[in-house]
């Protein structure tokens, strides 16, 4: 049972005494305004005893609360892209909250945390400094070692431009030079290009083209199953996709079907001619049945790119390209969301406003178009 008492200074406090581990313990906490707030917050706590939380768990510094939730909950669980990024989370709580306890944590300072990484730094990697930062708070939640969030309704945005290679992407007919270009000398001993083309008809991501096997190929419906990924950066060997809706099946055009089928012709021959394997049973290797690098695939398209007077590309700006064309093609935003692996048609819309926009502009032409023949008809 919480005592109340009225302090000399005309503020309230509460005393609670509890159990633990057989010894009696009382937690006293004053400051209170009214004795009705004393009231509340010894209920609260008594809340907390009756449900068996630990209540000085509270007392613990935030990063070593936070380092501990990595190490325990985190690491090793996933990829090792996502612990370094988790690490890098961690290391900025760390280094900015030092010495916060994690009953001390406010909304405002933690705006504060989020406004000061901001200055150097773009939205998104912002949003990915927050996420796990919020998720660990989320869980100290849970284990009722805080009660409220700070990290509730704060504003994430960084100041630092993006990458121009993330805004760039090629326009229907700079894709159509390209692909013309390629065509013109396909060899399976040039597995950049097989590779190129394909990311140009499905917009998959690097990862997921060479994380691709045979068995993912429906030659009969032509059908592509996406269901991994190869980390070319760490451990190179397959990999989950990048969330759970990145796995997908989509449809190819019966070109990018017969490139295919003509790949896997060669890789057949080449291994009864020389004995070598494709142990992995992988799409896009080479004919010394060898993965081709991301540096590599980049530098070939950069070459082509600079030989047709194109801007230069990334392999990632291809997945735009895709994208890009679907929506000037009028495709439903919804199925190009599910091709792309997106999480919902908030993230397609998100990422691909600016063309959106550009699309919305014709579309206005297009009404005064339609509406100019309703009004002067014949």
């Amino acid at each position: 049972m919480a005592s109340i008492q009225k302090m000399k200074n005309g503020r309230w406090r509460y005393r609670v005494s509890y159990k633990e581990n057989g010894k009696y313990k009382t937690k006293t906490k004053g400051g209170f305004r009214t004795k009705k707030e004393a009231e509340l917050a010894a209920a609260e706590l008594e809340k907390q005893l009756h449900k068996g939380y630990d209540i000085n768990a509270a007392d613990q510094l935030f990063p070593e609360y936070m380092r501990n939730w990595f190490e325990l909950y985190k690491k090793g669980k996933h990829s090792p892209e996502h612990d370094k990024n988790v690490e890098y989370s961690v290391q900025l709580v760390e280094e900015y909250f030092a010495g916060v306890k994690m009953k001390e944590l406010t909304r405002d300072m933690y705006q504060k945390f989020i406004n000061e990484i901001a200055e150097t730094r773009t939205t998104e990697t912002v949003k990915k400094r927050h996420t796990y930062i919020k998720e660990c708070i989320k869980a100290a939640i849970e284990e009722g070692v805080i009660i409220r969030d700070p990290t509730y309704k704060v504003v994430v945005k960084g100041k630092k431009k993006g990458k121009d290679e993330e805004l760039k992407y090629l326009n229907y007919q700079e894709a159509k030079q390209l692909i013309a270009e390629i065509k013109k000398d396909m060899r399976p001993k040039y597995i950049s290009r097989y590779i190129i083309l394909f990311a140009l008809a499905t917009g998959a991501r690097f990862s997921e083209i060479l994380g691709l096997t045979w068995d993912c190929i429906d030659f009969k419906n032509r059908m592509v199953t996406i269901n991994k990924t190869w980390d070319y950066k760490f451990t190179n060997d397959f990999a989950d996709t990048k969330t759970y809706s990145s796995k997908r099946t989509i449809k190819i055009d019966e070109d990018t079907c017969k490139m295919l089928k003509e790949l896997r012709k060669v890789q057949n021959e080449v291994a009864m001619k020389t004995g070598l394997r494709n142990e992995k049973n992988l799409v896009f290797v080479n004919t010394k049945m060898e993965l081709v690098s991301n540096n590599a695939v980049n530098k070939t398209l950069k070459t082509l790119c600079r030989k047709l007077g194109l801007k230069e590309v990334t392999m990632h700006s291809l997945r735009h390209t895709h994208a890009s064309m679907l929506l000037y093609r009028k495709a439903n935003i919804k199925y190009i969301s599910k091709r792309l692996g997106h999480k919902d048609i908030g993230i397609t819309l998100q990422t691909y406003s600016h063309i959106l926009d550009e699309l919305e502009q014709a579309e206005n032409m297009l009404l005064d178009q339609i509406m100019d023949d309703l009004y002067h008809a014949k």
